[in-house]
């Protein structure tokens, strides 16, 4: 039997080298993928960064690139027209003060307002913010929200009376006459108190009624009780027609009755007297008018002052006293002598004498 040289080729050969021709562009396509670069845009914040890598991995891209995330960042991927796109979202601490109360709060961006609403925080027209709302967070803001209001009070205020006194001589000490009873008023006042963060920053009035008008209280009273020390044996004061009733040695005043005083210093005056008898007098000072309380000039002989005075003539010895009145005569260097009648009054008449001021042991 004889092979015929021109016969076909039979169909499993070529069956077998199309598989071998599909397989090779396969290999060839897939070799082509698997070493293609990847075309990246990184955005972190301001810096944007564009990278070629063959890395399907973003984590692996941004460690490629050099960027390290914290625990509390993170990032979303987009792919557009072959291209990926990395976006990292980096924890901002945002410090909120609402009406005084300090929040630290955790956020990835967006607007002030955005954070707001998230925080249900609502504003009203009155209140402010540190930001404006569509301003953009970013790490350490601080946003203070100052909450504003305004409301009206009424309300009754009492307006205490005072007590007016008229000092009556005639009156025994300590004893009061009311002529008129004190009354309290009463005012309606309407006020508009202004408020940030629920303290008062101003009130304006806007209305004032007198429901009850202030009556002050009258009152006459007695003298009151003394405020200068007075001695309780003074000396008796008497014209002088035998020997004299006192000494001076040194600069020490010795008296009839063994009492000694230092004196520091003497001055020379003209003396005049007078006496409220039958009546209750109140010196200046509040004390009652008697002998051994004399009448000066202020600005000559200071209130209190302690002195021993003897009229020059040799004639009058009046003794300790202290200035405790004052009257509109008394000028310069004058006295008034208070003398327990009138008829010793026109008996001493005006005499120049000599002031001893006493030291002051009190």
């Amino acid at each position: 039997m004889h092979r015929n040289e021109n016969q076909a080729p039979k169909p499993w050969k070529h069956r077998l080298l199309a598989i071998f021709l599909i397989v090779s562009i396969l290999a060839i396509l897939l070799s082509q993928s698997v070493f293609a670069q990847n075309s990246y845009v990184i955005t972190d914040g301001d810096n944007v960064t564009v990278h070629q890598s063959y890395s399907n991995d973003p984590d692996e891209v941004l460690q490629e690139v050099g960027i390290t995330l914290s625990n509390e960042d993170t990032y979303t991927t987009t792919y557009n027209d072959g291209v990926s796109s990395i976006t990292i979202q980096r924890m901002q601490l945002v410090t909120v003060i609402n009406r005084g109360k300090e929040s630290q709060i955790g956020t990835y961006g967006g607007t002030v307002g955005e954070l707001l609403e998230r925080l249900g925080i609502t504003l009203s027209a009155n209140d402010s913010v540190s930001y404006e709302t569509d301003s953009f967070t970013h790490d350490g803001m601080i946003i203070e929200i100052v909450r504003r209001g305004t409301q009206v009070y009424e309300y009754d205020e009492v307006i205490p009376y005072e007590t007016n006194y008229y000092d009556d001589p005639t009156l025994a000490p300590g004893e009061e006459i009311v002529l008129i009873e004190g009354v309290n008023g009463v005012v309606h006042r309407k006020m508009q108190v202004s408020s940030e963060n629920g303290k008062e920053t101003s009130r304006v009035l806007l209305d004032e009624t007198v429901r009850t008008e202030t009556v002050n209280a009258l009152i006459i009273r007695g003298p009151q009780s003394s405020i200068v020390e007075q001695p309780d044996e003074p000396e008796y004061r008497v014209r002088e027609n035998d020997a004299p009733k006192y000494t001076i040695t040194d600069n020490v005043i010795t008296t009839s009755n063994g009492t000694s005083y230092t004196f520091t210093g003497t001055m020379q005056v003209s003396a005049t007297a007078y006496s409220c008898e039958g009546e209750t007098g109140i010196c200046y000072s509040g004390t009652l008018a008697r002998v051994g309380a004399i009448a000066v000039d202020p600005k000559v002989i200071p209130l209190g002052t302690k002195m021993y005075v003897v009229s020059n003539d040799g004639e009058y010895v009046y003794g300790y006293c202290t200035a405790e009145d004052i009257g509109g005569g008394i000028k310069g260097h004058r006295i008034d002598l208070y003398f327990d009648t009138i008829a010793d009054c026109y008996e001493f008449g005006v005499r120049s004498c000599t002031v001893y001021f006493l030291e002051d042991n009190s």
